[in-house]
């Protein structure tokens, strides 16, 4: 911790220029600052720290973190830290998000929404669509739109746009909604 502090009291009040050397001496000491475990952080994820400023007795950074890519995320949250080394305590702030990965381009629902309501109307066989005796039609989403080809936000938003495209083309021919992908034909 010596060594942080007169490295810190050895810097002019302003932006940090040697981050690398900033990172070298204060991942070894930062088990010792109370509250350095927020959000999961541990210094072997300092590497990652970028505009750090010293407005003593305040060093502040931000860094990105990879916590929600490990659940499909393709985006990484922005925090930013403050260390107080006259307290030796840490404060943290989530402040934005950054992506780090593309974004897949938006699914066009119309064609395929279309596509199905002209299946179910002229009552139709086909693999997506299962059929009832009663006349009643449910719609298997898992085969339009399959899980594993996007994040689960993204399956999610796309499902649910097809569902309104659908829903509202079916409407207009007379089908009735039962449930989520279940229809029911006009009264004849």
């Amino acid at each position: 911790m010596k060594e942080l502090l007169e490295y810190l009291y050895s810097l002019k009040a302003g932006p940090v220029s040697d981050i690398n050397t900033l990172i070298d001496i204060l991942v070894p000491c930062w088990h010792e600052i109370d509250d350095s475990g927020l959000e999961g952080m541990e210094a072997d994820k300092l590497y990652r720290i970028e505009k750090a400023n010293w407005d003593p007795p305040i060093l502040r950074f931000k860094i990105e973190r990879h916590g929600g890519t490990v659940h499909g995320s393709t985006r990484a949250d922005v925090q930013q830290w403050e260390i107080n080394v006259k307290e030796m305590k840490a404060h943290v702030n989530r402040i934005g998000h950054r992506q780090i990965i593309p974004m897949q381009p938006r699914l066009d629902v119309s064609p395929i929404a279309e596509e199905i309501v002209k299946l179910i109307i002229d009552r139709k066989e086909d693999g997506r669509l299962k059929w009832n005796k009663d006349g009643n039609v449910r719609i298997l989403i898992s085969e339009i739109i399959p899980k594993g080809l996007t994040v689960q936000q993204t399956l999610a938003g796309r499902r649910k746009r097809f569902r309104s495209a659908v829903d509202e083309r079916l409407t207009e021919s007379g089908w009735k909604k039962i449930s989520h992908n279940r229809y029911s034909p006009p009264a004849s």
